[in-house]
């Protein structure tokens, strides 16, 4: 069985970017550059795309990369993993979202190794954010805000710039949407009915939350853009330029 298995879920339908993960940048595909991140983490033993489009397998197919069909109708990431958790056995899965082609590594990595020390804990997901906020991420709705508990789990997640500064103004964290899951989760997960938190914040893990599930969260360090819309390309390519990767 493999340890810890990454997988990149990967849909061609998008509101504000069709296409998106076939996106070319520096002159590749968006979804390969985020399979060379996945690979180049120390705690990843093997990575797959999971899709629902013949377009996106046929690019990965040709790169060498190994491709999972899922189906159409999963309205989150994570019931897309849950699917593959089914034919794809493995200790570990993490998460590592197809629109972030710049994303550390390290990530990844802190991720992985904070799930399997949680496990003990009996806690069978974990997550990581980002420690501070902007005046612009916290008037986002797009951004969610994660608040964390004395001992390293979430508390909640929200769109809203939460906690609240009533008697004093706190330092806000913004979730980043990379998760590791053990296979029991996700198909619990898989198992369970939105609730409304999740259905009114259209925030996945909080289908967790909600069913009193523990989710293990930490920092990690900044550097990801995520590709929302087209113009974000070009502030991809800076930063791949910045790192000596050019077109």
């Amino acid at each position: 069985m493999i340890r810890t298995l990454a997988v990149i879920p990967a849909r061609y339908a998008s509101t504000r970017f069709p296409g998106k993960p076939l996106a070319l940048i520096a002159g590749k595909p968006m979804v390969l550059h985020v399979v060379d991140r996945a690979r180049a983490a120390r705690t990843v033993d093997a990575v797959v795309v999971a899709t629902e489009d013949e377009r996106i397998a046929r690019v990965c197919r040709d790169a060498g990369v190994d491709v999972e069909m899922t189906g159409s109708h999963h309205e989150t990431g994570t019931d897309r993993l849950a699917e593959l958790a089914t034919r794809r056995p493995a200790e570990i899965y993490v998460n590592v979202q197809g629109d972030e082609p710049v994303i550390p590594t390290e990530s990844i990595d802190i991720v992985v190794r904070l799930l399997r020390d949680s496990i003990p804990r009996g806690i069978e997901v974990s997550t990581g954010y980002l420690d501070g906020a902007t005046k612009e991420q916290e008037e986002n709705p797009s951004c969610v805000h994660l608040v964390a508990t004395v001992d390293g789990c979430v508390l909640t997640f929200s769109r809203l710039p939460i906690p609240c500064g009533f008697r004093e103004q706190p330092k806000r964290t913004v979730h980043v949407g990379l998760y590791a899951f053990t296979r029991a989760a996700l198909l619990r997960f898989a198992g369970w009915e939105r609730g409304p938190v999740e259905r009114a914040e259209s925030i996945e893990l909080l289908r967790f939350l909600e069913h009193g599930w523990r989710i293990a969260c930490a920092p990690i360090p900044p550097g990801s853009i995520a590709v929302d819309r087209p113009e974000d390309v070009a502030l991809v390519e800076s930063a791949l330029a910045a790192s000596g990767v050019r077109k």
